[in-house]
C-alpha cells in the first residue's frame, strides 16, 4: 500500500510540474502516432543586469576614490606606466584610464576626503 501511495504522489508531482510549465505558454503538436500533445515553450532566461550594474558602479567609485586620493597628475603617471607595459598592462591602462564619470566621482570624493 505504501509503494502505491509513493507512486501516486510521484505521478501527481509530475502532472503538477507539467501544468506549471504549460501555464507559461505551450505549443500544440501532433506526434508520430497522431496524438495531440502540448509542449511547453522554451524561454531563454537572460541574466539580470542589476548585479552587473552594481559591480560597474562600485568599480567607478573605486576608480574615483583612487583618483581623489592620488591626485589627477599622480594617477595619470601610474596609468602612463601601465601603457608602456605588456598587452595585459595596456588593457589595464585602458580600463583604469580617466574618463568623465571617474573624474566627476573623483572631484566629489576629493571634496569629502579633504
Amino acid at each position: 500500500m505504501e509503494s502505491a501511495l509513493r507512486s501516486f504522489e510521484r505521478r501527481q508531482r509530475a502532472v503538477t510540474q507539467k501544468h506549471r510549465k504549460l501555464a507559461r505558454g505551450y505549443v500544440t503538436r501532433l506526434n508520430r502516432n497522431g496524438v495531440i500533445e502540448h509542449k511547453p515553450l522554451r524561454k531563454v532566461k537572460l541574466p539580470r543586469l542589476g548585479g552587473l550594474l552594481i559591480a560597474l558602479m562600485f568599480f567607478l567609485v573605486f576608480k574615483g576614490a583612487m583618483l581623489a586620493s592620488l591626485g589627477v597628475a599622480h594617477y595619470g603617471e601610474h596609468v602612463a606606466l601601465l601603457r608602456d607595459g605588456s598587452l595585459a598592462d595596456k588593457l589595464g591602462a585602458w580600463v583604469l584610464g580617466v574618463d568623465p564619470v571617474t573624474l566627476w566621482i573623483g572631484m566629489l570624493l576629493q571634496g569629502i576626503l579633504v
